[in-house]
Order: structure tokens, then C-alpha cells, then sequence
């Protein structure tokens, strides 16, 4: 038994989803191993505090703002040895208590996490097409918003990395392969709802995604070319008649190119602003802190493997 734990989250402007994902926690964790609800407010502008209020959670505020910045605010007032992250948007398998937890009792798993699909069918399917096509690609779908963590072991790495404004569940998952012996589980039998109610919302949601990533060798999407983006667009209508098809869902046909054109929008517009700042830093004659800002980000490759539980393709 692991004891009473903290549960955690961070939130803005969630009033829409909160209530769903609140309610189902209050039915899928026990009252009686709940210590404290924590959530963090990312200087939302609507009912989001007053919602999480009325479910007894206790309120924060974000002293900055982005997902870093709230999460370590939370890990700040945990005072548990395990702690539960939950974002405002997923929807807690009813089998979650039951099975994550267990994974702690193995001293040396860091975290442990269920899987999470999104609710649109469209891109439910794609999810499926691509995670059987591409066994790496299982790495998009480490989380932070359904996990079990040890509270001293990360606080003792420096709590959740701040380098990217949305890469932090990649960055963290890496930071504990390559530099400790702890293992972070995935139980993909355990699999929550994540909340995503149309394509053109997830559209928007990735373009603003790959414009505020950072871009470090941690995160998700640093290592595509500008040509890799340009390829996978050309190619994007023939891939998509396929996959719409082979998994009898005619959204993907224009969802699927969709998101290509826009990542690749995401790649020029990040160019042009990178090239405007390099000149910015130029014409300031400090092009020398340029590189000192590469040269920090420069960390080596390391191979990459994660602990998955066995899945049952249906």
C-alpha cells in the first residue's frame, strides 16, 4: 500500500471540461487516500477557480505562467511521498486507481502513467494508425496528466523541467532514462479520455504547440528538417486516402494533410522569427550569446527505450 497521496493540477480557463474530469476523479480515487487537491490557476478569466473550489480542491496561482512554471507550483505544497498529476482535460480511466498505483510498490519505478486517446473518432484513428505503424512514435504519448509519482525523487532532479513551455513530460521522461536507473511505466491497458472535441481546435492546439516549443534535443519535435516537413505534406493527400480508408474514417482525408499544412506553417513561421532575432542580436553586436545558447542546449544522443505493458490491438 502506498499510503494517502496528493493529488495535483494546473489548469486555465477550463470551466468547460472541469466539472466531467473533476467528478470522475472523485469517483475513480477514493476519498479516503486523498490528502490534498491541489490546482494551480494559470490566471484564467473564467469560472475555473470557482469550479475547483466547489469540488474542494485548494487554489493557487501560477507565479508565472505555461505548464513548468504550474507544475512546479504544485509540487511546491505536496507533502506526500506520492503525488497524482491530472490535466484539466482527461477524463481518468474508471481502472486507473485500481492498476497505476500497484507499479510504486517496485522501488525503482520514478512514475507511472495509463494511456490516454482523444475523444474525436477522426483522430483517434490516426492515433491508432500511426502508434502500430511506428513503435517510437509510443514516445508522443508519455504524459504527465494521468501519472503517480515519488515526490523526493522529483524534487531531487530539480522538479519538472523548465527549458520548454510544452515539452515538459518529453523532457522529464528523457532526463530520467538518460541520467538515473528509474524506470517511468505505461500501462496501455489502462486508458483514460482525453477531451478534444473537434480537429480544427487540435489543429490550432499543435500550430500553438510547435510555435512555443523550444526546440532542445529533449523535446518532441527538434529533430525535423525543414525538408522532412515539406515531404510529409507532399506526400500528405496519398497517406491520408489510405489511412482513411484502411481505418474507415472520412475525416482523416482532410484532417490528416490538415495537420501537415500546419505543422509546416509552425516550422516557417519559428524560422522567420528565429532569423529576426539573429539579426536582432547582431545589429546589438551580441551574436556571441547566439551560439552560448545553442552550445547549452547541445546535449548527446543517448538510445531511447521505455517500459510499455503489453496491448491488445482490437
Amino acid at each position: 500500500m502506498i499510503g494517502k497521496v496528493d493529488l495535483v493540477m494546473w489548469a486555465k480557463n477550463g470551466e468547460n471540461v472541469l466539472p466531467t474530469v473533476l467528478k470522475r476523479i472523485d469517483e475513480v480515487i477514493p476519498h479516503e487516500v486523498i490528502c490534498h487537491k491541489i490546482l494551480v490557476d494559470d490566471h484564467s478569466t473564467d469560472r475555473t477557480t470557482k469550479i475547483a473550489k466547489e469540488f474542494n480542491w485548494n487554489v493557487y496561482p501560477n507565479p508565472k505562467t505555461g505548464i513548468p512554471s504550474g507544475a512546479n507550483e504544485a509540487l511546491k505544497h505536496v507533502d506526500r511521498e506520492f503525488f497524482i498529476s491530472i490535466e484539466q482535460d482527461v477524463v481518468l480511466a474508471k481502472n486507473w486507481w485500481e492498476k497505476i498505483p500497484s507499479y510504486m510498490g517496485d522501488s525503482m519505478v520514478f512514475c507511472a502513467q495509463g494511456w490516454r486517446i482523444p475523444t474525436n473518432l477522426a483522430l483517434l484513428k490516426l492515433e491508432e494508425y500511426t502508434t502500430m505503424r511506428k513503435s517510437a512514435y509510443a514516445l508522443r504519448f508519455v504524459s504527465i496528466d494521468n501519472n503517480i509519482f515519488r515526490t523526493k525523487l522529483l524534487r531531487h532532479i530539480g522538479g519538472f523541467p523548465t527549458m520548454c513551455q510544452v515539452c515538459t513530460d518529453t523532457i522529464l521522461i528523457k532526463k530520467i532514462q538518460y541520467e538515473t536507473p528509474y524506470k517511468w511505466i505505461v500501462d496501455r491497458n489502462v486508458t483514460s479520455l482525453h477531451i478534444r472535441p473537434s480537429i480544427r481546435q487540435e489543429i490550432q492546439h499543435q500550430y500553438t504547440h510547435a510555435l512555443l516549443c523550444s526546440g532542445t534535443p529533449y523535446c518532441w519535435n527538434h529533430q525535423y528538417p525543414l525538408r522532412t516537413y515539406i515531404r510529409m505534406l507532399a506526400t500528405s493527400p496519398l497517406s491520408a486516402l489510405w489511412i482513411a480508408i484502411t481505418k474507415r474514417e472520412p475525416n482523416i482525408f482532410w484532417a490528416y494533410p490538415a495537420l501537415r499544412i500546419i505543422a509546416l506553417k509552425a516550422c516557417l513561421d519559428k524560422r522567420k522569427s528565429s532569423n529576426v532575432f539573429r539579426k536582432m542580436l547582431e545589429i546589438k553586436g551580441t551574436a556571441d550569446k547566439h551560439t552560448f545558447i545553442n552550445k547549452a542546449y547541445r546535449i548527446k544522443a543517448f538510445p531511447f527505450s521505455l517500459t510499455f505493458m503489453p496491448i491488445l490491438c482490437q
